[in-house]
């Protein structure tokens, strides 16, 4: 326990957002508990961004660093950029697109105080006019209540390693942490890796309310939508197995060579599961008894999606 007030710095990158960037802004304007500073990185704006983020200089109550790339980076690099730049005890993600509730930092704020090295809340998922789609964010990702006391235990990682739940835009985090989390290495979303590497290796709170509007309008880097079966179905036949795998296996091996000697021990059985999966012959009904035979050791629910991983390892060529 700490009775320490920290200083949140809140790390926005913008890029084209001059439709909804000014609303998220307001909302920054009406936090209860103010941040230390905003540092935003603008990804070389062809819009009106930038000049919105001057003007918003002007009126903010608390330090504004803007910054502007003379050409575009990408979200993972950008977010990276702007992660470095921060000054606070504690940094704060946020999209240009969302709108914050006023208490968001407050709740955040109080968690760090009680000793968290990172917090994470849900998020109302909303239309284009913040219209609630009538779901929440960890609803959409089917991060359900025996995850979040998983999470809450200290065994977040154990969540991670099946499926990716956190959003870069709900999640706050020491910034002490930052020589651990960065760089971020290509073909990782800058969000799950900073998630993965705090699960495995600090303590989390979860905000359970929604803190946050997150707007979904067509365009978003990753956006929560709901897909109906059929277009998730065509997404997963769509995809060339051996590509995907050979992807998956360097991406955990990554994560694993980043942690070092904090690598947690289910890491090493995350990736014989997927050497066993990539190793599937071509033939699919061949398949078939080695899938049974990795369902029957509990491999598919313990490193996988469960039935959606089999039913790709068993129907995708």
């Amino acid at each position: 326990m700490t009775s320490l007030i920290p200083r949140i710095s809140i790390a926005m990158c913008a890029c084209d957002g001059e439709y909804y960037l000014s609303e998220q802004l307001d909302s920054l304007l009406k936090q209860t508990y103010p941040p230390c500073e905003l540092v935003v990185c603008d990804d070389a704006s062809q819009d009106e961004s930038f000049a919105i983020l001057e003007s918003f200089t002007i009126r903010a109550p608390f330090p504004v660093r803007l910054y502007r790339n003379p050409h575009r980076l990408g979200i993972g690099a950008n977010f990276e950029q702007a992660i470095r730049l921060c000054t606070g005890d504690v940094i704060a993600l946020c999209d240009q697109d969302d709108v914050w509730l006023p208490n968001k930092l407050a709740a955040f704020a109080e968690l760090f105080k009680m000793g968290m090295d990172w917090v994470c809340c849900d998020a109302d998922v909303s239309d284009l006019d913040l219209k609630t789609l009538g779901y929440t964010l960890w609803q959409h990702v089917n991060f359900d209540r025996n995850e979040r006391k998983a999470a809450r235990e200290g065994r977040f990682f154990e969540v991670l390693i099946k499926h990716f739940v956190v959003a870069g835009a709900t999640l706050a985090f020491k910034a002490q942490e930052r020589d651990r989390l960065l760089p971020i290495p290509d073909g990782w979303h800058y969000d799950a890796w900073l998630a993965a590497i705090l699960a495995a290796t600090g303590k989390v709170g979860l905000v359970e309310t929604p803190l946050q509007c997150y707007r979904q309008h067509g365009n978003n880097a990753l956006g929560a939508a709901r897909r109906g079966l059929l277009s998730e179905v065509r997404a997963a036949f769509s995809l060339d197995r051996d590509a995907y795998y050979q992807a998956e296996i360097a991406r955990w091996s990554q994560l694993a060579a980043r942690l070092g000697n904090q690598t947690p021990a289910l890491m090493e059985a995350k990736l014989a599961h997927l050497h066993h999966r990539a190793a599937l012959p071509a033939s699919r009904l061949a398949r078939f008894p080695a899938v049974i035979a990795e369902t029957m050791r509990g491999g598919y629910s313990h490193y996988a999606r469960n039935w959606g991983s089999i039913a790709f390892d068993l129907l995708v060529r």
